[in-house]
């Protein structure tokens, strides 16, 4: 497994690409995932620390081909959001590195897809608002969405937290997954009763996430 080093505008991110990488003969879903805020900074390696490993598993490479994309949000910055002052540069340097990802002939723009966990949850919430049609489906943990943008998302949504959580409270996602809901939109919360902050191992090891992440097109 080789991780690729790469920048955007002065954003670094990693990529991995598909076993058996064909990229002449089709095109692969796309998975972005954003880091938690203890993995900022310009090291262009703390943002595999935590969560993202679910998605290099040989058992997921082989079953669902595609390449995975890890920006690292710069110390002191974050992918804003409810806590970090609504959008950000790095937020729209973000959405601008997808975008030109999106344009390469190796990448299936209606599978793309966003995950993320505390920081980049929270970021990731803000982006399924600002960006309603750019997403295919999306899964967040230990995030919180602004409530006031909550009925301009459109993407289909998966939402995990420790009910423990004393870092980011659960009830926001848990309210939010219920008014997407009501609108007819898919929007599962899975809550762990025994887990605090910490519930992005378990959360993005979830047996049928892959199954029901990839099923989704745009």
């Amino acid at each position: 497994m080789s991780w690729q080093h790469d920048e955007f505008h002065g954003l670094p991110y990693r990529a991995l690409l598909p076993l058996h990488y064909a990229p002449h003969e089709r095109r692969y879903p796309l998975v972005l995932f954003l880091h938690g805020s203890a993995e900022r900074g310009r090291d262009n390696h703390a943002q595999l620390k935590n969560g993202i490993g679910a998605f290099a598993r040989d058992a997921v490479r082989t079953r669902f081909p595609c390449i995975v994309v890890a920006p690292q949000a710069p110390s002191g910055g974050s992918f804003g959001g409810q806590w970090y002052q609504g959008q950000r540069a790095t937020q729209d340097l973000v959405l601008g590195l997808v975008d030109e990802l999106a344009g390469r002939r190796s990448v299936d723009p209606s599978r793309l897809y966003l995950t993320g966990l505390s920081m980049g949850a929270i970021g990731g919430w803000e982006m399924l608002a600002r960006a309603p049609t750019r997403f295919a489906a999306a899964a967040l943990v230990c995030g919180e969405p602004n409530p006031s943008q909550v009925d301009a998302i459109t993407t289909p949504l998966w939402a995990f937290h420790g009910l423990r959580d004393d870092v980011v409270p659960p009830g926001p996602a848990i309210a939010a997954c219920e008014r997407l809901r009501a609108r007819g939109l898919e929007a599962p919360f899975t809550g762990y009763a025994e887990l605090a902050h910490e519930s992005w191992e378990l959360a993005f090891h979830e047996p049928s996430l892959p199954d029901w992440l990839f099923s989704h097109h745009r």
